[in-house]
């Protein structure tokens, strides 16, 4: 495994090329971008912003996710790039994508482990500065001292 770039070819294995091309279309005609290079870019974010929210996670350098996330985050493409054009979704595709969403909260959560990338990494989302503990009490009550209570 390792951290990777999601590209078209992809997507392609979750949406048909008559699919894609129809989303360009209306996008295009309406004045849009390209709804399929936009909604990678965005997912891949979305996808880094989860794997960051785990304090035991690094991000590799780049636009790159792990690669066991892939399948997740191509299950969000399928139902976001009809979105953008105002299109619905099957209800497979949508449980898929709630399937994925879930997925994602157990990274965020740190209960899906995520390969750590090798070589140089990204911090763009590190979190705030250590927590020092300054001073330390000893608590009066204890486990011993409340016995039979």
């Amino acid at each position: 495994m390792s951290w990777i770039q999601i590209t078209e070819a992809d997507v392609l294995t979750v949406l048909n090329a008559r699919e894609i091309e129809k989303y360009r279309t209306v996008a295009t005609a309406a004045g849009q971008a390209d709804p399929v290079l936009e909604t990678i870019k965005q997912v891949v974010d979305e996808v880094r912003g989860y794997v960051a929210a785990c304090d035991h996670n690094e991000l590799a350098a780049g636009d790159t996710i792990p690669s066991n996330l892939l399948q997740a985050a191509l299950h969000l493409i399928t139902v976001r790039i009809p979105a953008r054009v105002d299109q619905k979704v099957s209800e497979t595709r949508m449980d898929l994508y709630n399937a994925a969403l879930v997925l994602l909260r157990q990274v965020a959560a740190c209960k899906f482990r995520v390969e750590q990338p090798e070589g140089a990494t990204d911090d763009t989302f590190a979190t705030g500065a250590a927590v020092t503990v300054v001073k330390k009490t000893t608590p009066l009550a204890t486990r011993d001292s409340l016995n039979g209570l």
